[in-house]
């Protein structure tokens, strides 16, 4: 019988396993089973955002690694090992998955993947393959949807496009514009060049260096078309400077001082910027059959863009660097003091620079430096000024190269015949309204020079200088000829504004300094000024005391009391002529009448440099050459944008 429960004896507890027992008896199991009981961890560890976006940003171009992005297509496409250990069949497994199953993703993983075999073996084929396959990414009409513009892919798709393209087309340190056909890491492409965008003959423009192999020193500001292609510097065949097209781009026939023969010669090419644009023809089925594309060449100080599957799409281009590379080592900083002391030499060298072949359909702008001074130091306000958008488009940048050192109605002499010149030669008919508008930007004595385009000159002026009739001086048939020139002259029809900067109306005190005196006896004047003139000047009793013994010089001309100056400033200006002043004042607080009244720029004073009327006058802090202070540029630039009838913004860059 069996006894009560309550009854029955406890038989002995056996002890629990300890846990640790039991884990080592668990895990091997589960373990064995394929169990996800222990699935991995998942974490966040905070950096910040600094490392954060490095980690987004960083892509090919920029870290030599592929970007998280490419890195999540290769993934998902299963070739995570094999791109590390055979990239090109990596890149041949993927452009097939794409082609069977079209995703925008997957193109702008092939273009990065390309470039990156591109790097390892030094392929330019790889690296056109990336730029085709970047093009796909944002061109591409294969794939359901668009490209999405905030994308970073989007933004480094371009930057492949632009660094694969230059890198597939470079050849040594020039840039090859050319067609042929390519064999890529999957398929070929046959390419065909096109230079109907670049108005001159690839004998005349031979040689493309790209833009981006070079930095700037000098320019304040590197300014830059942002879009597609490679910014080049397109560089003339000096051996065929002299030849240029003809018919509404042509060139005309270079205008040299006025004391000399014509020059059958023909204004010289100079370098422009450029791009090169890959338009390709087809999609990712066509790479084995075989792709076609075409290779652009656009002179991209007109044409900013192009047209792609109906949209406008930006040029990249880079005029900054242009300017940099025409003024580096440029003979034209040797002219500054040659232009003062070296007499035939200089003059031989008064001239015309054109930045483009002059044409017609464009407003001229036309600089004047000052003393001792070259069309050189307008770099900084030209590079700003071609880099706005609607003057770039609508305007054309002549600038007006002469001896300083010579009188300044001989200058202005030169300077109005090559002005009468290039018009007659451009629209003998008057029918280009545009070349009509001209405007002259003029820095000290480059003012004065301007200012006597719009006066209406006459021998009365030399009679008043020369305080007697001119008949009763004597003066010789040759001498006659040369002082009727300078003298005679009508305001110039076709110049319709004038910007003053830094200029001395009423002379400057330091032209009246006993060093300002002694630099004019070393001035070299031209032979054909000093042989008509030079023995009048020494035969004293012919003329008053203040003239007798030299020829004036310009320092002379630009002494406070020079009578010349006097006449000017009595003389009116047309009324349809508009006028607008520049002055720098130094250190002298504007908004205090006794400050201003004392200011000067350290050559020129305020109340020497102030006229009326003007549109305008503009005041800034600072000294005399003030043709680079971002003030005076930024009014120059609202001044034509007004002549053009484009107002700019209040504050803006281009």
């Amino acid at each position: 019988m069996t006894p009560p429960a309550a009854a029955r004896p406890r038989s002995p507890r056996r002890p629990r396993p300890a846990p640790r027992s039991l884990a080592a008896l668990l895990v091997p199991c589960l373990l064995l089973g394929g169990c996800g009981f222990f699935a991995p961890t998942v974490t966040v560890d905070r950096v910040g955002p600094d490392e954060i976006y490095e980690e987004l940003n960083a892509f090919v171009i920029d870290s030599g690694d592929l970007s998280t992005g490419t890195r999540d297509v290769l993934h998902t496409a299963g070739l995570s090992d094999l791109v590390d250990d055979e990239p090109r069949e990596a890149l041949e497994h993927l452009h097939a998955i794409a082609t069977a199953d079209p995703y925008r993703q997957a193109l702008f993983a092939l273009s990065e993947l390309a470039f990156l075999i591109g790097d390892e073996d030094d392929d330019p084929d790889a690296y056109l393959a990336s730029a085709i396959y970047a093009y796909l990414y944002l061109f591409g009409e294969e794939q359901a949807e668009p490209p999405n513009p905030y994308d970073r892919r989007f933004r480094q798709a371009c930057d492949l496009y632009n660094g694969a393209l230059l890198r597939a087309s470079r050849d040594g340190r020039e840039v090859e514009v050319g067609g042929g056909e390519r064999t890529l890491p999957v398929g070929r492409i046959t390419l065909t060049a096109d230079r109907s965008e670049f108005p001159f003959t690839e004998a005349e423009y031979p040689e493309f260096l790209p833009a981006d192999d070079y930095t700037i020193d000098g320019l304040t500001l590197r300014l830059r078309d942002a879009g597609l292609g490679v910014a080049l510097i397109a560089e003339p065949d000096p051996t065929q400077a002299q030849i240029v097209p003809t018919g509404p781009k042509g060139a005309i026939e270079r205008i040299v001082n006025p004391d000399q023969e014509p020059d059958p010669g023909r204004v010289g090419l100079t370098k422009l910027p450029a791009t090169l644009f890959l338009r390709v023809h087809g999609g990712l089925g066509d790479f084995e059959a075989g792709l076609t594309g075409t290779v652009e060449l656009h002179q991209t100080l007109d044409s900013t863009s192009v047209t792609v599957a109906g949209r406008q799409v930006p040029l990249e281009a880079d005029v900054s660097v242009v300017i940099a590379y025409a003024l580096h080592r440029s003979p034209l900083w040797k002219f500054s003091l040659r232009g003062l002391f070296e007499g035939d030499a200089a003059v031989k060298e008064n001239r015309l620079l054109f930045a483009r072949t002059p044409e017609r359909g464009r407003i001229p702008v036309v600089f004047v430096h000052g003393t001792a001074s070259n069309p050189a130091y307008w770099a900084e306000m030209f590079n700003v000024l071609m880099n706005d958008p609607v003057l770039r488009t609508r305007t054309q940048a002549w600038f007006f190269q002469y001896a300083s050192g010579n009188p300044l109605l001989y200058s202005a002499m030169t300077l109005r015949q090559q002005l009468q010149a290039v018009i007659e030669r451009l629209d003998p008919d008057g029918t280009d309204p545009d070349l009509r508008r001209m405007v002259l930007v003029s820095h000290s004595q480059g003012g004065l020079v301007s200012k006597l385009m719009v006066l209406d000159g006459d021998l009365g002026w030399l009679e008043e200088v020369l305080e007697e009739p001119v008949e009763d001086l004597g003066f010789d048939e040759k001498q006659m000829e040369l002082l009727t020139r300078a003298y005679e002259f009508d305001p110039l029809p076709f110049v319709d504004r004038v910007v003053f900067l830094a200029t001395p109306h009423r002379g400057s005190f330091q032209a009246a300094r006993w060093y300002s005196r002694i630099t004019a006896k070393f001035i070299a004047l031209p032979r054909a000024l000093q042989s008509t003139l030079g023995g009048l000047f020494e035969e004293k009793e012919q003329l008053p005391a203040k003239l007798r013994g030299r020829i004036p010089t310009s320092l002379d001309n630009m002494s406070p009391g020079n009578p010349l100056l006097g006449i000017m400033n009595r003389e009116s200006v047309p009324d349809d002529v508009a006028l607008h002043s520049i002055i720098p004042i130094g250190d002298a607080d504007p908004d205090v009448p006794e400050e201003l009244a004392e200011a000067d720029d350290g050559v020129v004073e305020y109340t020497s440099a102030h006229i009326e009327p003007v549109e305008s006058e503009r005041l800034l802090p600072g000294s005399h050459s003030c043709q680079d202070h971002p003030t005076a540029i930024a009014e120059v630039r609202r001044i034509l944008r007004l002549h053009v009838g484009s107002p700019a913004p209040a504050w803006s860059l281009p």
